[in-house]
């Protein structure tokens, strides 16, 4: 183009974000139109655009309450929200329009919605680290003790002993860690449900017993203290795996099948011998309940790969593996195959 060139027709240059038509405004990230037919400054365009982009980290949600951080007034999002009928679970909160919305959604909405240090906790904590599979119809929430909620945004409790150090982040969710998450959940389980929690909290290697240990210390009065402090004992004397065991004989014994008392050891075609830790010697089918602690190092599946190998080279055994997680989720199931195993030709 020519120093002397017309310059009057070139486009004007637009903010990031915006593409501009007749009475548009698009942000070019979620497509809507900002404007919705109405003429809208340049300034009021780049206050949507931050309100939309902040919503965008929150999962969609947003707070008609954050408008004065971005130049707009309350009034003016929420007027925006019910023009255009954004879905409102909690007062003062929107979603935007297509976003997704589950229970990591509502977690955020209802966190949103409170105002205060609102952590996941219970149910919802337990689906967020892949400890249920499904997750509960509201949010379980846990507040400082000093904090009130006044809305009703799901189940929600206080502690006199959460603190900054107990909570953390996952997907953009603030969620009780791991250690304060199976103390806060001591007050109202069984025995068997707490050590149920541990180990398979354990086994998928969110818990460190010295962690619970070195939190509980700190926490005299903390409700549930007792028992929690029975079971990790129980933990760290006989290993989660035995355990683990101890319970599957149990089960099997409840569906009607008696395996030999003990683990049994088979002499394999190299010299060696290995100890099959759930055997039903009659049919030649054995369980080997795999767990984390005796399967975590590089060492040890190192050796039980070598062991795998021996007992498929013995004659007529086959070897069942039981999950923690299947023995929760799909105990049913895995009946079915040993039930099948033991229908075999051998």
């Amino acid at each position: 183009t020519s120093p002397n060139a017309d310059t009057s027709q070139r486009p004007r240059e637009r903010p990031n974000g915006v593409r501009r038509g007749h009475r548009t405004v698009i942000h070019t990230t979620t497509g809507v139109d900002l404007a919705a037919g109405r003429r809208l400054t340049h300034a009021a365009a780049m206050s949507w655009i931050h309100l939309y982009d902040h919503a965008r980290r929150h999962r969609g949600v947003v707070d008609v309450r954050w408008g004065p951080r971005v130049g707009l007034t309350p009034e003016t999002v929420l007027a925006r929200a019910r023009r255009e009928r954004w879905r409102n679970p909690y007062e003062h909160v929107f979603l935007l329009p297509g976003a997704t919305w589950d229970h990591g959604t509502d977690l955020v909405a209802a966190q949103t919605a409170c105002r205060a240090d609102a952590a996941a906790r219970g149910p919802s904590a337990a689906w967020l680290y892949g400890l249920a599979r499904r997750p509960p119809a509201r949010p379980h929430l846990l507040l400082p003790h000093h904090q009130r909620v006044r809305i009703d945004v799901g189940f929600v409790r206080r502690s006199r002993h959460m603190g900054p150090g107990d909570v953390h982040d996952i997907d953009g969710i603030v969620v009780l860690t791991p250690a304060f998450w199976l103390i806060s959940q001591a007050h109202d389980s069984t025995d068997d449900r707490l050590l149920a929690f541990a180990i398979d909290a354990r086994q998928r290697r969110l818990l460190v017993h010295d962690d619970v240990i070195a939190r509980l210390d700190t926490m005299p009065g903390v409700p549930g203290r007792a028992r929690l402090l029975r079971v990790l004992r129980r933990l760290a004397s006989d290993g989660s795996d035995s355990i683990f065991e101890a319970r599957v004989r149990e089960r099997l014994q409840t569906a009607g099948l008696f395996p030999g008392a003990a683990p049994l050891a088979v002499p394999t075609i190299d010299g060696r011998t290995v100890h099959l830790d759930i055997a039903f010697p009659a049919a030649r089918v054995a369980i080997e309940c795999v767990g984390f602690v005796a399967h975590s190092t590089r060492h040890q599946l190192d050796r039980d790969a070598r062991r795998e190998n021996a007992i498929a080279r013995t004659g007529g055994w086959l070897v069942l593996k039981l999950t923690w997680d299947r023995f929760l989720h799909d105990w049913e199931g895995f009946l079915a195959e040993l039930r099948h195993a033991f229908a075999r030709p051998h």
